[in-house]
Order: structure tokens, then sequence, then C-alpha cells
């Protein structure tokens, strides 16, 4: 059975950018991103293409706290920030019509447009750069009276942890609080920072 696919752009440290393709089909379409990104990630919208119609960044959601390679900074006026891991761009409905979502196929020509801006903006890493204190931090209920930020503190496995609520390829434990991770048997531990 032929498996249908469509094209994005994969960014990967010390590498150039170049055409990544994707499987179509739902479930499999998120389980390869995860796969490529090695883990849960965000989305970024980068640049609209047309209306309707965006650019997006995907990164892995715990890539600074896993000590993944930096990769390259972002454009004016964010050249201060840094990609960690590998990113995907990937052209996808932006929101601006209620009726449509989801991501769409990049022509190999348009593929290559991109790839050479991407190539040309966006300043490749040294490798010796690390995180920014505020790239580690993370927010319980954002933007409410009830806000608490937080970071992730690597700890040894728990020799005792609850049943697991998973959520994509990360386990919580804790139902109420979630106060331990696990990413790629890897353990973290929520640590509430003080208001200042």
């Amino acid at each position: 059975m032929k498996q249908h696919t469509m094209h994005a752009i994969l960014l990967e440290p010390e590498k150039k950018p170049e055409i990544l393709l994707l499987p179509i089909e739902g479930l499999t379409h998120e389980e390869a991103i995860r796969d490529v990104l090695e883990g849960n990630y965000g989305a970024l919208e980068f640049f609209k293409i047309q209306n309707d119609i965006s650019l997006f960044i995907l990164v892995n959601d715990f890539s600074a706290i896993l000590g993944m390679k930096p990769n390259r900074y972002f454009p004016a006026p964010d050249e201060k920030q840094i990609i960690f891991g590998k990113a995907i761009f990937i052209a996808a409905y932006n929101g601006e019509s209620t009726d449509r979502e989801g991501t769409l196929d990049m022509p190999i020509d348009i593929c290559k447009i991109f790839i050479e801006q991407i190539d040309k903006n966006f300043t490749p890493c040294k490798g010796t750069e690390k995180p920014h204190h505020k790239d580690i931090i993370y927010y319980d209920n954002k933007g409410q009276t009830d806000e608490r930020a937080y970071i992730w503190r690597e700890i040894k496995k728990p020799d005792r942890l609850s049943k697991p609520l998973p959520a994509g390829r990360v386990n919580f434990y804790g139902r109420e609080t979630r106060e331990i991770m696990e990413i790629n048997n890897h353990f973290f531990k929520k640590v509430i920072l003080k208001r200042k």
C-alpha cells in the first residue's frame, strides 16, 4: 500500500537545511514528527505565507533541559534566541479561518526557496551555547492569578512512582501536581520558583 507523504524542511545542528518527507495520515503524521524531534513538540508561527497559511517552526518542548545541541539563532529582532535540537519548518493553517486546520504539503521548489532563506537568515551556533535561564522556565496557569513558574530539575529515578499519566512521549507522575516527569528514561522533578 502506497503511503502518502508531504514535504517539510528539517534543520539539524551542524547541518544544512534539507527537505523532509512526512506521512500525512493523522496519528502517523504526529508520531513521525515526534520521532524526528525526539519527543513532544511545540509550534511557533514564523512567517505568514498567505491568508490562512503560515510557516511554523516545530521544536522539542524540552530540548533545552534535555541538553540537546544548540542549532541556530533566530533572525533579528530575536537574534539572541536559540533553537536547541532539531527543528521542522512546516506549512499549516494558522487559525484565521476556523473551518481549516492541519499541515500542508510544500512543493519542492517552495521548499528550496525557504531553505535558501533559512540558511541565509538563521545563523549557525558555534556549539558551545547554553540555554538562557528563561528558556528553561515553565508555567502552570500562565496569565492567571494562580500562575506558578517552575523549572524541571533532573533527578535519579524515584524508588516509588504512582501510575503514569501519559502525554505523548512524556509520562507525568502525581495525578494533581504532576511533580515528576519522565522523558526518554530521564526523570525530572518540578521545582516551583519564588515570585520576585
